[in-house]
């Protein structure tokens, strides 16, 4: 059925149809998580919306390594070694400072640090100069959620676009 339609359209159909599910249920599970943890009310739409952009960018990064994947157990294979080097890379696992000279590069890259960066920040002006102070410590700087969205939102319009490289030329779909 995948060489009935165009693969951007077909690319464009997922992000309308399964985004919105998975948006549903990121959402419940941020709020969720939210409320348990006990933070300023104040807090919510900057976490929110932070944590969900991080869910976009993951989003596009798997869609876009499954096009190009002949199959979903390659595809999840392929997919892991990003997801777990962003992960370590968040300024908190691994700070900017305390890594070696030359990975350095992976924190401007990181969907996780950015969001963390951001995130942290505003709870620690929330929170008083202790939590500004321990932010400090940890590398990260207020007033970089302009580059962070920046990056965000190419990073997710570039995945994208791949997506439909590798749906269109990688896969050989026959029409």
């Amino acid at each position: 059925s995948e060489a009935l339609y165009d693969e951007s359209m077909m690319a464009l159909a997922s992000f309308a149809i399964d985004v919105p599910l998975a948006l549903l249920g990121a959402s419940l599970q941020i709020a969720i998580a939210f409320t348990f943890s006990g933070m300023a009310h104040s807090l919510f739409w900057t976490i929110f919306g932070w944590t969900l952009l991080v869910f976009f960018v993951y989003d596009s990064l798997f869609a876009c390594v499954a096009a190009y994947a002949p199959d979903a157990q390659l595809a999840q294979l392929l997919a892991t070694p990003c997801l777990t080097i962003f992960m370590l890379f968040n300024g908190f696992c691994v700070s900017r400072g305390g890594s070696p000279p030359w990975f350095r590069w992976i924190f401007d890259l990181s969907p996780n640090f950015h969001a963390m960066q951001s995130i942290i920040t505003s709870v620690a002006a929330a929170e008083g100069p202790e939590a500004v102070s321990f932010a400090d410590m940890l590398g990260y700087r207020a007033g970089q959620e302009e580059t962070a969205l920046g990056v965000m939102v190419g990073s997710i319009v570039v995945l994208r676009f791949l997506q439909v490289i590798g749906l269109k030329f990688f896969n050989h779909i026959q029409k």
